[in-house]
C-alpha cells in the first residue's frame, strides 16, 4: 500500500450506485495520524471535504495504477456480477498525497468492467 510499517489505518469500503445499480467498489485505507478524527459520519458524506476544510489539508497529487484482476467473492457479492458475464474487474489503485508530502490515503476502486471508461489527454510541450 505504501504506508510506513506498523502504521494505524482506517479501513473503510464504499459502494458506489448509478440508478440504483451497485458499480463501483472501493477499498479506502487513510492514515490515522495524518486523518484524525474520522468518523463514520464523515466517511457517509465527504471525507475530501473534512479533510480540506476542517483539517485544513492540502491535498497535492494521486499516484494511479489501472489493472485488470480476477473476480473476488467480494465483487459478486457486492456488485451483483452475473456469473457468466464477467470474470474481471478493471481495478484502480492510488496513492494520494497532501502537501507536506505525506502519502495520508490508499485506495483501491475495483469496477464493472461493462461500465468502465478510461479518458486521458496526454500533451506533449515543445523541447
Amino acid at each position: 500500500m505504501g504506508f510506513p510499517a506498523g502504521a494505524e489505518v482506517y479501513y473503510i469500503q464504499r459502494l458506489h450506485y448509478l440508478n440504483e445499480l451497485p458499480l463501483i467498489l472501493n477499498h479506502n485505507y487513510f492514515l490515522k495520524e495524518a486523518v484524525p478524527g474520522l468518523t463514520k459520519e464523515i466517511a457517509e458524506n465527504s471525507i475530501y471535504q473534512y479533510l480540506e476544510q476542517t483539517l485544513h489539508m492540502t491535498i497535492v497529487n494521486s499516484k494511479r495504477i489501472m489493472t485488470v484482476e480476477k473476480l473476488t467473492e467480494i465483487d459478486e457479492k457486492y456488485l451483483k456480477m452475473d456469473a457468466g458475464d464477467y470474470n474481471c474487474m478493471a481495478v484502480v489503485s492510488s496513492q494520494t498525497y497532501n502537501s507536506d508530502g505525506v502519502m495520508f490515503e490508499y485506495t483501491q476502486s475495483r469496477h464493472r468492467p461493462d461500465y468502465f471508461r478510461f479518458y486521458d489527454n496526454a500533451v506533449r510541450k515543445p523541447v
